[in-house]
């Protein structure tokens, strides 16, 4: 069997899921764990603001075990306080610190899957300093998440425990309409329950830009990889790519990223693995439409295609993925927000030694957000799952109905 975790290119720059993209139905924890629902800051000491509050959760899934034959339904009750702030420092250059938590208890009334203790934490310290005419960026990001069914598209296995820490320094100069960006970033990946998939990324990436207007510019980035893995069976690898696009406000109703461009990997030779090479074109769109007419609905599409993702498939050194999500968000009322979903994923992986695996993942669900007072709210989602691969071990097909109310003291 396989295990899929969260996906990146292999020593190139991560696209927004793969690491999170693949995960086609963050509402949930979007709402719930990154303070998006919007409530007062009821905590003030000093320079720290934030919100503190409570979560008191249930799940139902039909095949908790992500099993081809032997499904087992399981249902989940998580309990556990909130914490939502920053420590925004007095000083002009945007110097900031910011925390999201949220320490949760989860039950299994039904045995199948294991309780658990969980805290999904965010935490980012951004540092500019100005160096004559550069303005020069530090910033690590720390994040622990125990990643939901949806964004680990796990096969016998429900949950991926995840400790990803983003260290990044960039170096920007402004010339008129034209800049240019220079940029170092390391990621480690640490996977206490499989850790054989744990690895270490090196990027180094060169950005000129020219904005056309205000909030709308074109870029060329190139970048430079290096990719260290921890499992004694998969390969280190170096990457190149090069990439054009456009990013910002493209037009009043219409904003996000497109990139199109080329990727080159290498895969070292290790034990038994020979070297690999792998080169095609890479994309990504990120696009926002809000309609002038009808601003309570927002049109959200993304799309990728990498050619070179590595450690997405347990056993396997190299796979490509292309894939499209389409979401919706549409205010039924001051209170009440409705948000459909879909989204497709395809890929192809040598699974083994020499077997070749093609898999199609499908997500379909909708997510209702109801704020009840300026202190409560209330989630409810529905997600159906299917996995389709040429390895009939690894379908499945899975439904989750998840109910959450968050409260803010």
């Amino acid at each position: 069997m396989g295990t899929i975790v969260a996906p990146r290119l292999t020593g190139m720059r991560l696209y927004p899921k793969l690491l999170r993209t693949v995960g086609l139905f963050p509402f949930v924890w979007a709402m719930l764990g990154t303070g998006r629902v919007s409530m007062a800051q009821n905590l003030k000491w000093g320079p720290f603001q934030g919100s503190g509050g409570f979560t008191l959760g249930s799940e139902f899934i039909d095949n908790a075990n992500t099993s081809h034959d032997h499904a087992k339904g399981d249902v989940l009750l998580t309990i556990g306080p909130t914490l939502n702030g920053g420590v925004y420092l007095p000083f002009a250059g945007g110097e900031q610190f910011t925390l999201t938590m949220a320490a949760t208890y989860v039950q299994s009334l039904a045995g199948v899957s294991p309780d658990s203790f969980g805290a999904p934490m965010t935490a980012a310290l951004i540092l500019p300093v100005y160096v004559a005419k550069w303005t020069v960026v530090a910033s690590d990001t720390f994040n622990f998440t125990n990643d939901p069914l949806q964004n680990t598209f796990a096969v016998n296995r429900s949950t991926i425990e995840e400790y990803l820490n983003t260290a990044n320094i960039s170096a920007t100069r402004q010339f008129g309409k034209f800049s240019t960006t220079f940029a170092v970033q390391r990621q480690d990946y640490i996977y206490p329950s499989v850790s054989s998939q744990g690895q270490t990324d090196y990027q180094f990436s060169f950005t000129p830009s020219l904005m056309l207007q205000e909030g709308y510019s074109v870029f060329v980035r190139t970048a430079y990889g290096l990719n260290y893995v921890v499992g004694s069976g998969l390969q280190d690898s170096t990457a190149y790519s090069i990439d054009f696009g456009v990013n910002g406000q493209i037009t009043p109703s219409l904003s996000g990223t497109i990139e199109l461009g080329w990727t080159y990997d290498h895969l070292s030779a290790t034990g038994t693995n020979k070297a690999q090479n792998i080169n095609g074109v890479d994309s990504n769109v990120t696009l926002s439409y809000t309609h002038p007419l009808r601003p309570n609905t927002t049109h959200s599409i993304s799309f990728y295609r990498s050619p070179g993702v590595s450690l997405l498939l347990l056993n396997s050194s190299l796979t490509q993925a292309t894939g499209v999500n389409y979401t919706i968000s549409h205010r039924l009322n001051r209170n009440l927000t409705l948000s459909p979903t879909v989204g497709w994923v395809h890929l192809v992986s040598l699974y083994g030694p020499t077997t070749l695996e093609t898999a199609d993942l499908i997500q379909v669900g909708f997510g209702l957000q109801r704020t009840f007072t300026k202190h409560l709210v209330g989630t409810f989602s529905y997600l159906h799952q299917t996995r389709d691969s040429s390895i009939t071990a690894n379908n499945y097909d899975v439904n989750e109905v998840t109910v959450n109310a968050i409260y803010t003291f």
